[in-house]
C-alpha cells in the first residue's frame, strides 16, 4: 500500500489505477475511496507547488497525463474545449492538477473564439480542444481568423481511428486529418507514439509563439491517450527561441535618411505595434518627424485616434483613398500585415516604401520595398528614432 500511495502522489498512476491497486490488494472499494479522498489534499498541495516545475523531468503515466503535464510545463493555465469521450483520460488527469483549469464550451467554433480572445487579452498561452475531425472542422473558421490575425493559438483534436484500425474508413475517420489544416497553420503534426505527445505539444507552442505568430495544430490517435508511457516533460523556456530581433543597422540608417529628407512621409501602423507594447514609440517617431499616421485592416488601435497626426484609415484600403496626405513620397509600414484586396497595391509604386515587421516571408511579395527592416517593432522604432535624431542633430 505504501508503494501505491507513493506512486499516486508522484503521479505515476492515475486515480483509477490507485483504486484498482487497492482493491486488488483486498481492500474494499469504500475503504479504497476513503483512502483516496484523504490523499487528495496532499496531491493538490503538491500540484500547486509544481506550477513552476523542474526544467526537464521524466513522467510515467498515460498519454493523456503526459499531455496535461506538458501543458503545465508550457505555461498553460486554462484549456478551452468541447468535451468528448475519447479525451476521458485527459479529464481524469485534470482532477489531480488543479492548476490546469478546463473551460467547457458549448460548441467548437465559440470555444476557439474564446481561446483566441483569451490569448489576445492576457498574452498567455492556451490550447483549444475539439472532438475528432468533426469538431476540428467546426473550429476551422476561427482557425482561419487566427491565421489572418496572426494569433498564437494551439489547436488539438484526436484521431478517432485508433492505431490498430486506422485507414478502414471508420466512424469519424478521414485520411490525413492533420493535412486539412496545413494552409492555415504554421505547424501541424500527428504524434505516432504516446511518448511523442509532449514533444508534439511543445513544438506546437514553440511554432505558434515564435514571431510572426500564428495558429498550430497537434493530433494523435485516440488510443494513445489511454496508453501507458514514460515521457520527457520540458518547460517552455528551454525550447522557446525568444526571438526579438533588432533591425540591420545599415538599413536603419537608410530608412532614417529617407524619412528626414521626405517632403510628405506617412506611417502605417499594425497589430505588431500593439503586441510589442510600442504604441508610445510609434507616437514619438511620428511627432519627431511631423508624420501623419494611418492604419489598414487590423484588430487593435495601434495609434491614439485623438492624436492630431492620426488621419484615419483609408476607406478603400489603399493609401490613395486617404483625403490627406495626398501622394506621400515615403511610406513607412510598422507592423502591419498589409492584406491586399485590390489589383492595386496598398502603397502606390511611386512612393519609396520602408517595411518594418517580423514577417519577412511576406515582405516584397506585392510592394517594392526600398528598405526592409526585419525586426521586433519595439526595437526597430527605438533604433530608427535614435538614427533620425542623429541626422537632425548633425544638420543643425
Amino acid at each position: 500500500m505504501r508503494e501505491l500511495v507513493a506512486r499516486y502522489l508522484s503521479r505515476s498512476i492515475s486515480r483509477r489505477g490507485f483504486l484498482k491497486g487497492l482493491t486488488t490488494a483486498g481492500i474494499s472499494l469504500a475503504s479504497a475511496e476513503a483512502i483516496l479522498e484523504s490523499l487528495v489534499p496532499i496531491a493538490h498541495a503538491q500540484g500547486e507547488g509544481r506550477i513552476a516545475p523542474e526544467a526537464i523531468r521524466m513522467v510515467e503515466g498515460t498519454g493523456a497525463e503526459c499531455f496535461a503535464e506538458q501543458l503545465i510545463a508550457s505555461g498553460v493555465k486554462y484549456v478551452f474545449g468541447n468535451s468528448a469521450s475519447e479525451d476521458a483520460q485527459f479529464y481524469e488527469a485534470l482532477v489531480d492538477r488543479p492548476q490546469l483549469k478546463y473551460i467547457l464550451t458549448p460548441h467548437e467554433g465559440p470555444g476557439a473564439a474564446m481561446a483566441a480572445g483569451y490569448v489576445k487579452a492576457s498574452g498567455e498561452p492556451t490550447i483549444v480542444m475539439q472532438a475528432a475531425v468533426v469538431g476540428l472542422v467546426n473550429a476551422m473558421g476561427q482557425m482561419f481568423n487566427a491565421f489572418k490575425e496572426q494569433t498564437p493559438l494551439v489547436f488539438y483534436s484526436y484521431r478517432t481511428d485508433q492505431t490498430r484500425r486506422a485507414g478502414r474508413d471508420g466512424f469519424e475517420e478521414v485520411a490525413n486529418q492533420e493535412q486539412i489544416v496545413q494552409p492555415m497553420t504554421k505547424y501541424s503534426w500527428l504524434a505516432r507514439r504516446a511518448e511523442m505527445i509532449p514533444e508534439t505539444v511543445r513544438r506546437g507552442f514553440k511554432a505558434a509563439w515564435t514571431p510572426p505568430y500564428g495558429p498550430t495544430y497537434v493530433s494523435w490517435h485516440s488510443d494513445l491517450n489511454d496508453e501507458k508511457t514514460y515521457a520527457e516533460i520540458i518547460t517552455q523556456d528551454k525550447v522557446d527561441p525568444r526571438m526579438r530581433v533588432r533591425p540591420n543597422p545599415a538599413e536603419i540608417e537608410r530608412a532614417a535618411k529617407l524619412l528626414v529628407e521626405a517632403k510628405m512621409p506617412l506611417m502605417i501602423v499594425g497589430d505588431e505595434v500593439y503586441g510589442a507594447k510600442a504604441v508610445s514609440k510609434a507616437v514619438e517617431l511620428a511627432e519627431l518627424l511631423g508624420m501623419p499616421v494611418t492604419q489598414v485592416r487590423q484588430i487593435y488601435a495601434n495609434f491614439p485616434e485623438s492624436h492630431p497626426l492620426w488621419v484615419g484609415g483609408p476607406p478603400a484600403a489603399r493609401i490613395a483613398s486617404l483625403d490627406f496626405p495626398k501622394d506621400p513620397d515615403v511610406v513607412m509600414n510598422v507592423g502591419n500585415k498589409l492584406q491586399h484586396n485590390s489589383p492595386q497595391p496598398i502603397v502606390a509604386r511611386e512612393a519609396k516604401f520602408i517595411d518594418m515587421r517580423s514577417d519577412s516571408w511576406s515582405m516584397g511579395n506585392v510592394m517594392n520595398t526600398e528598405v526592409p527592416l526585419v525586426a521586433d517593432v519595439a526595437y526597430g522604432l527605438d533604433d530608427l528614432k535614435f538614427a533620425v535624431e542623429g541626422i537632425m542633430t548633425s544638420a543643425t
